[in-house]
């Protein structure tokens, strides 16, 4: 039967019948057929084999345990698995021989064991339970090496089990266990060579010895370990056992491996001290370690003790110490090394060479390259893939990949020639180099590595092409191929990039079973889980993390932070605090450190706050950092009572003496108390500025004379301040109308060195306009010039908007002259200005009239501009004008404002033509600005929805009680603007229309000082009436003053307000 499926074999090649050799009148012995096998054998000639073979069992003649042997290797290595299989099971069944059964059995397990371990494991397992047989010790270890090697540690526990077996007759001792340990080692998984020698101790299998201790140091490097070294020592002391030269030389080779050049060496001194004496291969590491490391230098040192020592160096450790060289662009000493190995009589390989040739391509010396080339040639020394691949190599990196790619094909490439090339085209962006490169990969002769793959893998996510990308992948695994950190990262990166997070997450699931400790995927899927908003499933990766307390790090804990922020605000990220409440302190601080620093600087001051009081009840560790950030935050959103408690645990933590304690106190000194700063400022033992925050600060909540304060007596506690520092200050002071300060302000900081700005002075310009100061205004005005300050069109915008209200449009219309000649810019703010001065006056004509020059000078016309033109209609009674105008910027896009809104729809009320003003009123209703206003409304009196009551009214043809309502709403957010005409115009401007009276003005410093800075009065007397005869405020009537009395009353300073009043009243 077994001959008939042999008869089965397709016929790939010719070979003569036994007939045939009968004729011819040889009669070969079995003998003669045996090494007719054997010699088909050596030749790989496995169809002839089983050819031939199976003519001899269809003549029926006698075969013996050799000939079957050959026949199931044939069978094997030539893929008819299966019938190999069934081939040697009955063999072995029929068999009686014991020792011609474990001859068919080792054949059968080594040669499947090469590429079917499970499968061997699985019929090493059933032969076992036929009696008498017993497999070598060969087959044992062959079959374990390759269980090892594919990473199937159960498997090679079974292997183990049945060596104990005692049909088994293997004895069980530590060569074999340090045989596995190292096995697993040197193909590449220490993981699992550490899990075996725990299983092989715990058993009682393993009495380690120093050989396992060492293959053990050389796991600890392998899983970035090295640290764990000292318990390897500890543990051979109480065993008694004492580390020999090759667990150091192991353990160094491992601190240089992480580039821990300091423990490396004190290994050296140890062994020293302890008297063990370094060999050829010790001295070499040293060398070759701090070579690499960037000082070569010492491992010159390193040489030259050796040889002191008796050992003579070999051509590895020349090797080395020129590679140190090279590294560090030495090229010359390299040479010279090469020069003195060639005079000891060493027998040069490429690898010197190799190692110059990188060298110098790395300077981008090519053609030395090239000389070097021949000159290994001329020297017998044949260049191999190593040389070619470090010339490939340097023109890759040089962007020369198409000239690498034509050297290549000179040559038998290896992986590494073709893993660079593809680096080369991906780095270039070349699509074409990618697939021809990997069209030459898939026709060579060429064992796929790891490397290549993630390489390729990254090419084929390049040009989108995904499924390639998929069966490399599944390729990789059916090769005995095991993805590691890299290949899932870039899986998971390039899956992510396409949008593709289900292909993602999916690698990344498969990833997560592997036992590494590596983070570097989980940072890769955390960053694009965040980026595509998926922030609940980054969370849980990131707990992974602080679960398995791998490569946490605070980018991204930050970035995950970030997400949950955005998507869910301050309250998410205080749900992930109390989420790691059950995780280890280190974790804990560190993370919730990172977040309340976020919520600090996000502007959260008070999650921030809540934040640390749950990291506080834990007794964590709060950094110094995280303390002065969120009291900067809390001061700065004026929570003085919460700052107050987050100081007092502060200053008890690192005390007062501590730089940003001290700077923290003071800050909140003074925004809480400015008495009480300047006193610390003035007693304290050391010099302490002040913060200039703390003047923005002020500033920002209304407290702009307590910052003139600080500015002005803080003396040597002064922080250096620039003039936008000043103008804040400045802008804040004009704001509240303290302008004397102001002004007082613009002196302290000219006297400082300070050279104030345009926009210094635009902000007194601006006081001074609003309390009704046009004549000090204009003085101001004219004197920029002359200390080479030149006006800008705000400077030009607040005057005209001043004289517009005050219905001096003439003078409006001068100053836009003025700017012309100037080719100051000019804006629809200007404009709108003038055009509502003209309203005002009744002058619509020449309102319209400058609306049409703003169309044709190519301004684009805003709300407020459309609300005056169509306002001016209104005031003439010219409705179909102002109905066109608003169906004309509709159009555009362009709506009125609120006021705009209002006067059209009263205009056609006051006309009767309610139908028309319902339809304005459906339109304003939609207007997102009306809305907004709306909105305000009812967020601030806690009403119902003004809107809809609006609307119901509106529908309901209630146009006047809609309009009513509206009405209120404008006069609590539109005011009209008191009106200028009551002030006595001739004690402003002399000759309004002459621009002769401006150019007479003289602004004089005298007007600046009404208050001395050194006199310590910072404030007005307003109980003194004596105190306002000043030149800034020397108006006679009422209304003059209105802007300064509307101020206080706004800002609630009603007694300030009433002083003011009884003593204007009083002079008048």
């Amino acid at each position: 039967m077994m001959a008939r499926k042999l008869n089965t074999v397709p016929k790939s090649r010719s070979f003569p019948s036994l007939p045939t050799i009968f004729k011819s009148g040889f009669n070969p012995t079995l003998g003669d057929y045996n090494q007719c096998l054997l010699f088909l054998s050596r030749t790989k000639k496995f169809g002839a084999i089983i050819l031939l073979v199976s003519q001899m069992l269809s003549n029926k003649l006698k075969v013996n345990s050799l000939t079957q042997t050959i026949l199931t290797r044939a069978l094997l290595r030539d893929q008819q698995i299966e019938l190999a299989v069934v081939f040697a099971k009955t063999q072995i069944v029929k068999s009686c021989n014991s020792y011609y059964r474990t001859q068919i059995l080792d054949s059968l397990v080594q040669g499947l064991s090469m590429t079917e371990p499970e499968k061997a494991l699985s019929i090493l397992r059933d032969c076992l339970k036929i009696g008498g047989i017993t497999p070598s010790s060969c087959t044992v270890y062959s079959l374990l090496y390759r269980l090892c090697y594919r990473g199937m540690m159960d498997g090679a526990t079974q292997v183990l089990k049945m060596m104990s077996d005692e049909r088994m007759q293997h004895s069980f001792d530590n060569f074999l266990c340090n045989y596995v340990i190292c096995a697993f080692v040197t193909v590449g998984k220490p993981g699992l060579a550490l899990k075996f020698y725990d299983n092989a101790v715990n058993s009682g299998s393993l009495k380690p010895n120093v050989f396992t201790y060492t293959s053990l140091m050389s796991a600890y490097y392998r899983l970035d370990r090295i640290s764990d070294g000292w318990s390897l020592v500890e543990i051979m002391g109480i065993d008694g056992l004492e580390p020999d030269t090759v667990f150091y030389s192991n353990w160094m080779y491992g601190y240089f491996r992480e580039g821990k050049v300091h423990d490396a060496l004190e290994r050296y001194r140890e062994m020293v001290e302890e008297g063990i004496e370094l060999d050829v291969v010790s001295y070499t590491i040293l060398i070759d370690g701090f070579s690499k490391e960037g000082f070569v230098e010492k491992g010159v040192g390193f040489l030259y003790k050796m040889r002191k020592d008796g050992l003579e160096p070999n051509l590895v450790t020349y090797t080395a110490v020129m590679k140190g060289l090279c590294k560090k662009g030495k090229l010359d000493e390299a040479l010279s090394v090469l020069n003195v190995v060639e005079n000891l009589g060493f027998e040069l390989d490429e690898f010197p060479y190799a190692i110059l040739i990188d060298g110098v391509c790395r300077d981008s010396d090519y053609h030395r390259a090239f000389e070097l080339l021949d000159e290994m040639e001329k020297k017998g020394v044949k260049p191999g893939v190593v040389t070619y691949n470090a010339i490939i190599n340097g023109l890759c990196k040089a962007g020369r990949t198409t000239e690498a790619d034509d050297l290549s094909r000179g040559i038998v490439g290896d992986v590494i020639t073709y893993t660079t090339l593809l680096h080369g085209y991906i780095q270039e962006g070349n699509f074409m180099g990618i697939l021809e490169t990997r069209r030459r990969l898939q026709t060579a002769d060429v064992c796929l590595d790891v490397a290549i793959c993630n390489v390729l893998i990254r090419g084929l996510f390049m040009m989108g092409l995904f499924e390639d990308v998929r069966s490399v992948y599944n390729g990789m695994q059916g090769s005995g191929l095991e993805a590691n950190i890299i290949t899932y990262s870039t899986m998971v990166d390039g899956y992510s990039n396409a949008d593709q997070m289900d292909l993602a997450l999916e690698i990344f699931d498969q990833f997560r079973k592997k036992d590494t400790s590596s983070a570097a995927c989980h940072h890769c899927i955390i960053y694009w889980l965040c980026k595509k908003g998926f922030v609940d499933v980054a969370v849980e990766v990131l707990m992974e993390l602080v679960e398995r307390n791998i490569g946490l790090s605070a980018t991204v804990n930050i970035m995950v932070i970030k997400t949950i922020f955005r998507d869910k605000g301050a309250e998410g990220v205080l749900e992930l605090i109390q989420r790691l409440e059950h995780v280890v302190h280190d974790i804990y601080d560190l993370i919730c450190n990172d977040a309340i620093i976020f919520l600090c600087k996000s502007g959260a001051s008070e999650a921030a706050f809540y934040g640390l009081i749950k990291l506080k009840s834990k007794g964590s560790n709060v950094k110094c950092k995280t303390y002065y950030l969120i009291l900067k935050a809390l001061l700065h959103d004026g929570k003085i009572c919460m700052s107050r408690q987050v100081l007092t645990i502060f200053i008890k933590r690192y005390g007062i003496f501590d730089v940003m304690v001290n700077k923290i106190l003071v800050h909140f000194l003074c925004m809480d108390d400015v008495n009480r700063a300047l006193s610390f400022l003035s007693k304290g033992s050391f010099p302490v500025e002040f913060p200039i925050a703390v003047l923005k600060t002020l500033t920002k909540h209304g407290q702009a004379f307590n910052a003139y304060r600080l500015i002005t007596e803080a003396r040597n506690s002064l922080p250096f301040m620039d003039v936008v520092d000043y103008s804040i200050v400045i802008d804040g002071l004009c704001k509240g109308g303290q302008i004397i300060l102001a002004l007082n302000l613009c002196d302290f900081a000219m006297s400082k060195g300070v050279t104030l700005n345009v926009v210094t002075y635009n902000s007194v310009i601006h006081a001074l306009c609003r309390q009704g100061c046009l004549l000090e205004a204009f003085r101001l005005f004219d004197s920029l010039e002359k200390i080479n300050i030149y006006p800008s069109v705000i400077t030009f915008g607040t005057l005209i908007a001043t004289l517009s209200r005050m219905g001096l449009v003439q003078d409006c219309m001068m100053l836009l002259e003025r700017m012309l000649l100037k080719n100051i810019p000019l804006n629809i703010h200007i404009y709108n200005s003038i055009i509502s001065g003209y309203i005002r006056l009744g002058e619509i004509q020449k309102a319209m009239d400058l609306f049409r020059d703003v169309e044709v000078k190519g301004l684009k016309p805003n709300e407020f501009t459309v609300s005056a033109v169509i306002n001016g209609c209104c005031q003439k009674g010219d409705m179909e004008g102002a109905l066109h105008l608003f169906a004309e910027f509709k159009e555009k896009k362009i709506s009125p404002d609120f006021v705009g809104f209002m006067c059209l729809i009263r205009g056609l009320c006051a006309k009767g033509r309610m139908e028309e003003s319902r339809c304005i009123l459906r339109e304003m209703l939609q207007n997102q600005h009306v809305i907004s206003t709306l909105d305000r409304v009812e967020a601030e009196t806690q009403a119902e929805s003004v809107q809809s009551f609006v609307s119901l009214l509106c529908e309901q043809g209630s146009i006047h009680e809609a309009v009513n309502i509206l009405n209120e709403v404008g006069c609590i957010y539109f005011p009209l603007e008191k009106e200028f005409t009551s002030l006595n115009i001739s004690e402003k401007l002399k000759e309004p229309s002459d621009m002769k009276a401006f150019d007479s003005v003289e602004f004089k410093k005298s007007t600046l000082e009404s208050k001395s800075c050194d006199e310590g009065k910072l404030e007005i007397d307003l109980g003194n009436a004596a105190s306002l005869d000043t030149d800034i405020f020397h108006l006679e009537n009422f209304d003059t003053y209105y802007s300064l009395i509307a101020l206080h009353c706004s800002k609630g300073e009603f007694s300030q307000a009433n002083i003011l009043a009884r003593s204007i009243m009083s002079s008048l």
